[in-house]
């Protein structure tokens, strides 16, 4: 059982069991974010707090996180962004005073509440801390045992307890029943609409675009340095408005022309393929199927394609002149299923049981089309176990031959 102490008391005023001494730390905001993320692979994902009874108190579970830390000597060297219960009362939002409780007196209910997601903590709050969102928790207040029963905001108030924090913000209900901290968790944390992938992508696209309207270049360099997702939002939206294409949300309206619904994977693909070749594909896809929407799986193809051909003997607009026209050949401007037929031949093929990765399989029918098209050049192929793609595992993939001028 961890201790209901400050932890202060178990690690040191500075945390130096934990950080080490202040003069051999270095900032958090030293660290790119490879490093940081290195950083927490040296801890679990996730601590069960289950072990420290039905209710522990903030300072127990902190105690413990503070433990796991230590030993993984993890945050070793490291210096965070260190405050007090009157900075955070100077520098959060505003509030009455009388908001603010003693941490001593928080508990939670443990068959009511979540463990602690430790690398969630580390990445998202600790090493980017910012008082002004450390958001009111929700709580419920016993007054036979004078403890407020914290249901919400768990991690954010784990946080300011490791940084330094004795009081936090907390709006409650007064009332002895234990049911009400069900009803509470449910209410911010399972009946809450959850945020989609493309709310996320406009957001993070809204946050560059406003910080450059407002002049704000040192913002929104710490935003490349720091979030690399807010640098892929921001880059596709660009690319895909130099093509009047547009990302929209899932589940909504059927998609229309130059329009895509697969925010997340085009993001996977930006990051896996870099800038060029994945606006390569996006010019390519919208070009040579400008009546369809666009399908994330095509661009995964496309982008994998385009990477097997460096060394190519073409220039990167004949290469890519010659990719719209395979799809063409096979696929008018007003269709789109370059993806479904490919998944579809190798199914229906001996590939059915190789575990062939997907933009190689349509990476693959591409290259079977290009052969056709385009049969002057001697494209790099796409392979699986040494054999090509598009010979063994793609037979039932139909190309029309070209047809003869007249």
């Amino acid at each position: 059982m961890f201790p209901n102490k400050d932890p202060k008391e178990i690690f040191g005023d500075d945390l130096i069991q934990v950080f080490g001494p202040r003069a051999k730390r270095k900032h958090i905001s030293k660290l790119t974010t490879s490093e940081r993320i290195e950083l927490c692979s040296k801890v679990p994902e996730y601590v069960d707090t289950s072990g420290l009874g039905d209710d522990p108190s903030l300072f127990q579970i902190a105690n413990q996180i503070l433990t796991v830390l230590k030993n993984s000597q993890a945050l070793l060297g490291i210096d965070l962004d260190w405050l007090t219960s009157k900075d955070l009362m100077e520098k959060g939002l505003k509030r009455h005073p009388d908001s603010f409780k003693p941490v001593v007196k928080v508990v939670k209910n443990n068959q009511v509440q979540r463990g602690i997601q430790l690398r969630h903590l580390l990445l998202d709050i600790l090493f980017v801390f910012d008082p002004k969102w450390v958001l009111m928790g929700l709580a419920r207040y016993s007054k036979k045992e004078d403890l407020f029963y914290l249901n919400d905001a768990q991690h954010r108030y784990i946080a300011c307890v490791i940084l330094g924090v004795r009081d936090i913000p907390l709006e409650y209900e007064e009332n002895e029943r234990r049911s009400v901290d069900v009803w509470q968790y449910a209410a911010v944390n399972l009946n809450s609409l959850v945020a989609s992938h493309y709310d996320r992508y406009r957001n993070m696209v809204q946050a560059v675009k406003s910080l450059i309207e407002e002049g704000a270049k040192d913002e929104v360099q710490v935003l490349e340095d720091t979030k690399p997702a807010y640098t892929t939002a921001w880059n596709i939206y660009n690319i895909l408005g130099r093509v009047q294409a547009k990302m929209i949300e899932k589940g909504g309206e059927k998609a229309k022309s130059k329009e895509c619904t697969g925010v997340y994977n085009m993001s996977r693909h930006y990051d896996d393929y870099g800038q060029e070749i994945f606006e390569r594909a996006v010019r390519i896809h919208v070009g040579a199927l400008s009546s369809s929407p666009i399908a994330s799986p095509n661009i995964w193809g496309i982008c994998e394609f385009i990477k097997n051909q460096e060394g190519l003997d073409l220039d990167v607009y004949e290469i890519d002149y010659e990719i719209g026209q395979a799809i063409n050949h096979k696929y008018l401007a007003s269709r789109n299923g370059l993806h479904l037929d490919a998944k579809r031949a190798k199914k229906e093929g001996v590939g059915e049981e190789l575990n062939i990765p997907e933009p190689s399989i349509i990476a693959g029918a591409l290259h079977k089309l290009i052969k056709t098209t385009a049969s002057h050049v001697k494209w790099n192929p796409i392979k699986f176990n040494n054999k090509v793609i598009a010979d063994v595992y793609l037979k039932d993939f139909r190309v029309m031959p070209l047809q003869k001028a007249a």
